[in-house]
């Protein structure tokens, strides 16, 4: 059986989470080399900041299955366009 993608997600925004070296903790998720996504975590508010590249959209999250969720469906769309 296959790693679960969607948990090697949450496992990098829960290390973001409780990463103490700074308010903010950022993340760029790739698939194939291309970055497709950017996470940020701040620690002041306690919310993930997803921007996706293409199209250009930019959502906040207080909850780090919705924002796992969108991360996923960003490498998900890419692999599946080729």
């Amino acid at each position: 059986m296959a790693k679960s993608q969607l948990l090697q997600i949450i496992r990098r925004l829960n290390a973001m989470k409780h990463d103490q070296r700074g308010r903010r903790q950022r993340r760029t998720f790739e698939q194939f080399g291309v970055p497709v996504c950017e996470v940020t975590y701040v620690s002041d508010t306690d919310e993930f900041v997803f921007v996706r590249f293409r199209p250009q959209e930019r959502f906040r999250f207080d909850d780090i299955d919705l924002v796992a969720i969108e991360v996923f469906n960003c490498l998900y769309d890419l692999e599946h366009t080729f």
